[in-house]
Order: structure tokens, then C-alpha cells, then sequence
């Protein structure tokens, strides 16, 4: 039975203790479902949720993606029951039990995950896109536009001075999606007198979006979840997309059928990074910090040349530490108190139990 939903990844949230990071999963699967109910059976429109690349000691976390032979849409959520307020230089700031709390611009950061999956995609050009120009020119993804858009929870309040931000209430963000779709169709058109033409704009053939469309599944690299032995395994083989196993990233010949089961041969891993961030911890406690050479739990917070860092006592590996806060997403700085050490976030006054060292400790 042919499948006709174009979810290519649906939402899913690991199970957390987090109140926080519950609201979070909870307004992205409340975008998940807008966004199913407006594309999930139009097959010229991919829809990704919870993503997430790393490229070298990069990385990207993507919570929703509308992809289309023109262009691509990331759609960032965010949990606001109560308000947000956005100033004339575009700075933001969250209402928090009465009080109001600077934040990180959630448009900057989608635009920075743009600009990630942009490059991401043209470091693989060559296998993803066809030539042109009679087969003399390599096709790129330099002038493939990627739009943003900012979906607050439906009851939220986005309070404003000056030229709004592309921010929508999540029911709103499908037809806002929808328009972009058809601007990004109008620019990319050989006969566009729209001036932003002459950068951007650009079609790829159905076969291409396949191609991108089983290559993003595939390169997903989840998160690693502490107790979890299989997290950091490559995503899924097997998704829903409009096209059968042809080749390595699955192209389909002409005429194949548009909404047929697709198995990715997932590609070779990348490189390992040499000192990989340790995990962030979760509200409920401190997590069970593990070296990445050799994945002991025997290790402790100590203090170098430059800064903070996860020392193994057994094989006397370093691992760079880099937190970022799992309740807004901005970078979070790590406070010893004693024997213990927290990850601390200013923008939304959260404070997290990272690492206990043991007596013998030498941090």
C-alpha cells in the first residue's frame, strides 16, 4: 500500500523529567501537527521535525523544516505561555513569573541554522544535484533560499515596537509557510523581475529533492541521551518520501511512482572531532558524565588554560565542555560551588546541577 504522507521525520521527544524542556517538546508538537494537517499529503513538500547535523565540532538543532523544490523554510518553536517583547533593534525579552528577562533572538538563532544547512548542503553538491548549462556546470545550493520563521505556542503574546520579525502563533505559521513557498516559486522563475533574483533563487528537479530529502533523514545524528547506548547511531533507514531505493542517495528513474517506501543506505560517518563537547545535564540532576575516548564514567570537572573541561581518570583523556541550556537554548556558563558544578543561564535565571566530583577530585 503506497504511503501518502510527506512527514519525511515526524516529531518525536525523548522521555524527560524537565518542565521546561516538556513545554518545549510540547509546542513543537503542537507546530507538528500544524504543519502535518497543512502538508502532510502534498507530495511536492517535505517536512522534517527535530533535526539535527554535526559537521566537524559544529553543529545544528532544527525543530521543523519545510522543504520544496525552491527553497526551504526552518520554523523555530517556542514555548511562551505568557509574553514575549521585541524592541525596535530586534532584541527580545521573555515575561517570567511576573518579571521580564532578556533572551536570545530565536530569529537570529533559525537564521544561523539556515546558514549551517546551507553550507551542510553544498559541501555535498556533487551528490545531491545535476549540472547545467548542458552538463559543463556543477549545480549549487549557494542561491537556494532558506527562509525563517519564529511559531510562539497559540497562547501566547508577542508584544512589539517597530517592523515585526517573521513571527507567527503556530495556527498561523502554515499559511505563512505557504506564502514563502510561493515566493520562493516566483523568485527562482527563469523570468523573475524580482531584484533579489539576481542572487537568490533557484528549482531543482523532484529527482534532486529526493536525493536532499533522503540525505537530510539520513545524516540526522540525534543527540546522545545518557542510557541510551543507541542514540548516537545513525537515524532510521526507512522513511516516507517520493521515491524507491535507486542508488546511493535514492534517485528515482523516470516515471517511478511519487509516494513509495524509501530505504537510505546511510553515508559513512564523519570524522571523529578530537575533544567532543560533553553532554549537557538535565533539571533533574546531573547527568552521568562520560569521557568520549573511552566512555568511562570515572571523571571529573577541572580547570585549565582555557577554562572548564571533563578530565578521565582513567585513560587521561580531555573533553571540551560546552552547555547550552536546555530551557531557552542559550549558552550557559558553568559556577563551582565546592565539589559541585552548575550550569548556569542568564537569559531565563535557570540553574542546572552539571557535575558532582568525588572527594578525591582534584578540580
Amino acid at each position: 500500500m503506497l504511503s501518502l504522507s510527506m512527514i519525511v521525520k515526524d516529531h518525536q521527544a525523548p522521555p524527560t523529567s524537565d518542565r521546561f524542556q516538556r513545554a518545549g517538546d510540547e509546542a513543537e508538537k503542537q507546530m507538528a501537527f500544524y504543519l502535518r494537517r497543512a502538508y502532510g499529503s502534498d507530495p511536492d513538500v517535505h517536512v522534517f521535525h527535530n533535526l539535527r547535523f554535526e559537521r566537524g565540532q559544529e553543529a545544528a538543532q532544527i525543530d521543523h523544516l519545510v522543504l520544496h523544490r525552491s527553497g526551504a523554510i526552518i520554523v523555530e518553536s517556542k514555548s511562551v505561555t505568557s509574553a514575549v517583547r521585541i524592541n525596535e533593534r530586534e532584541e527580545w525579552a521573555r515575561q517570567w513569573n511576573g518579571r521580564w528577562a532578556g533572551m536570545p533572538s530565536p530569529v537570529l538563532q533559525a537564521k544561523r541554522q539556515a546558514d549551517f544547512l546551507r553550507s551542510f548542503l553544498d559541501a555535498h553538491k556533487e551528490d545531491l544535484l545535476g549540472k547545467a548549462l548542458f552538463g559543463l556546470k556543477q549545480k549549487t545550493f549557494r542561491a537556494f533560499v532558506i527562509d525563517v520563521v519564529v511559531a510562539i505556542s497559540d497562547q501566547g503574546v508577542v508584544q512589539h515596537k517597530g517592523k515585526l520579525p517573521d513571527v507567527r502563533k503556530a495556527d498561523q505559521v502554515p499559511d505563512r509557510v505557504r506564502q514563502l513557498i510561493a515566493d520562493h516559486i516566483q523568485l527562482a522563475h527563469p523570468l523573475s523581475k524580482d531584484p533579489r533574483s539576481n542572487t537568490w533563487g533557484v528549482t531543482i528537479t523532484p529527482e534532486e529533492l529526493a536525493r536532499v530529502s533522503a540525505f537530510l533523514r539520513a545524516r540526522h545524528t540525534p543527540r546522545v541521551q545518557e542510557g541510551d547506548p543507541t542514540a548516537s547511531a545513525p537515524a532510521g533507514s526507512t522513511l516516507s518520501a517520493p521515491t524507491a531505493t535507486y542508488g546511493r542517495y535514492a534517485t528515482p528513474p523516470p516515471g517511478a511512482s511519487p509516494a513509495l517506501s524509501v530505504s537510505v543506505e546511510p553515508p559513512p560517518p564523519s570524522a571523529p572531532v578530537s575533544v567532543p563537547p560533553a553532554p549537557m545535564a538535565t533539571a533533574s540532576g546531573p547527568s552521568a558524565v562520560t569521557c568520549r575516548h573511552c566512555q568511562s564514567s570515572n571523571v571529573e570537572v577541572a580547570y585549565g588554560k582555557y577554562g572548564y573541561y571533563i578530565k578521565c581518570l582513567d585513560c587521561d583523556g580531555n573533553t571540551r565542555i560546552q552547555l547550552t541550556c536546555p530551557t531557552c537554548q542559550a549558552k550557559a556558563k558553568l559556577r563551582k560551588a565546592g565539589s559541585e558544578f552548575f550550569a548556569e543561564c542568564s537569559a531565563c535565571d535557570s540553574s542546572t546541577l552539571y557535575h558532582r566530583n568525588q572527594p578525591s577530585g582534584r578540580a
